[in-house]
């Protein structure tokens, strides 16, 4: 379970809000928050409870009384949550105001822009094996049966590859030899983040991005996969989108077990 979720929830409450917002100005005992807010002590405590599970409160002894106060670890890991929804926010207003600036035929600001394709696992891995078994090993766990861009009569796809660097190439290996390609690698980051110019059939007009995140949740990873840019296929965009959206779950749950 994600930490981020429970604190979300532990939040969405206007009292427990409250009794957050107080210890945020100091350190308070029961009886202390109790004196502070219109509710009795036993729900006052039940309250903290619920933010302590939270990790967003933490608590000490002080003589026969317990002090409670902000959890710091806890607060960190809320704000690196909030931290990467601003970094995409910052980076689709930045691609905003350079699509506004383009007037090469039909610009961004004029064209419809369709939704990314959002999937998230949480694998029971540390980040640098969750990587190391989506980029080294996507051959043994992609499933091939209903993802692939398929071989000929007589041919069995035998691998996939991923070539570790900027402007590698991302193919399927068929067992004759042949190398039908996916994509080329945009960016490198290990353990982190990967970027591919996604592009397996040939005969599309443009190819599309999919960004591979790789986010550290206490002994596990969070994996989360972006795949965007469907307005660059043209009227194609949202239909193609929504085969994709039925099938990265499957792909990302395949990944996600023999990750784990």
């Amino acid at each position: 379970m994600r930490t981020y979720g429970s604190q979300v929830a532990a939040l969405g409450d206007p009292t427990r809000r409250r009794v957050f917002e107080l210890l945020a100005e100091r350190p308070l005992a029961v009886g202390a928050i109790a004196e502070r807010i219109p509710v009795s002590r036993p729900a006052v405590s039940q309250h903290l409870r619920v933010l302590k599970d939270a990790r967003l409160v933490t608590e000490r002894r002080e003589g026969t009384r317990r002090i409670y106060e902000l959890d710091p670890a806890g607060l960190e890991e809320m704000k690196r949550y909030a931290e990467r929804f601003w970094e995409k926010a910052m980076a689709a207003y930045a691609d905003e105001v350079e699509t506004e600036g383009r007037k090469e035929g039909a610009s961004m600001s004029e064209a419809t822009r369709i939704a990314p394709v959002i999937v998230t696992v949480s694998v029971g891995a540390p980040v640098e094996v969750a990587w190391r078994v989506f980029t080294e090993g996507i051959g043994r766990w992609w499933p091939f049966e209903i993802q692939s861009v398929g071989a000929e009569a007589g041919d069995e796809v035998a691998t996939a590859v991923v070539e570790p660097r900027v402007g590698g190439r991302v193919y399927e290996r068929w067992s004759d030899g042949a190398e039908k390609p996916w994509g080329e690698v945009l960016a490198w980051e290990p353990p982190r983040r990967v970027v591919v110019a996604w592009k397996p059939n040939p005969a599309a007009v443009a190819a599309t991005e999919v960004e591979v995140r790789f986010i550290p949740e206490g002994s596990g990873t969070t994996v989360e996969l972006e795949h965007r840019g469907w307005e660059r296929l043209g009227p194609g965009g949202d239909e193609l989108r929504e085969q994709y959206a039925t099938g990265w779950p499957g792909v990302l749950a395949a990944y996600a077990t023999a990750a784990a």
